[in-house]
């Protein structure tokens, strides 16, 4: 075959609608179980063929999730129930040096690939604190601002549902 020949038929195939769409899944409406707004979550997403989520490392204390498209791992979450004490700041302060303050729970930070909020609670009548971080993994480097205005935007609609189904009250 030509090279003449190969990219008249690149070209038929083509215009005849044989190239697949950059995104054909749907957003799911839940995540780790915890009901989520499709909406909001499609921004953090990349572009696909094929989403599954599925449970990583989840325990009882802990929710996890990974959400992969066309079987790469592109967004993470987690949450959970910790001592009222526990000092998660300074996991902050060592995941995400460059975060800046986000009004999220009681206290919220976050930069372009990465979302984290704490808040005090009550479980059983004991102090806690509920802890929630989103990641977003592949960024692309002229997206920042757009990338961390989605993720701050997720959180701050993720949180307390997940809060709540966490079982950690006010």
């Amino acid at each position: 075959m030509t090279l003449v020949a190969l990219a008249a038929g690149l070209v038929a195939l083509t215009a005849t609608g044989c190239t697949k769409s950059a995104e054909q899944y749907a957003a799911p409406s839940e995540l780790c179980g915890i009901p989520v707004d499709p909406a909001v979550l499609r921004p953090v997403l990349l572009p696909g063929e094929k989403l599954t989520t599925s449970p990583a490392n989840s325990d009882a204390a802990t929710r996890r999730c990974g959400v992969l498209v066309d079987g790469e791992r592109v967004f993470a979450l987690e949450s959970r129930v910790a001592p009222a004490n526990e000092n998660y700041r300074a996991t902050w302060d060592w995941q995400m040096p460059q975060a800046t303050t986000v009004a999220i729970g009681d206290e919220g930070r976050a930069t372009d690939t990465l979302v984290a909020a704490a808040r005090k609670c009550a479980v059983k009548g004991e102090e806690r604190v509920f802890l929630a971080r989103a990641e977003r993994f592949y960024p692309k480097k002229d997206d920042t601002a757009e990338r961390k205005e989605a993720l701050v935007r997720f959180m701050t609609a993720y949180f307390p549902t997940a809060q709540k189904t966490a079982g950690c009250t006010g």
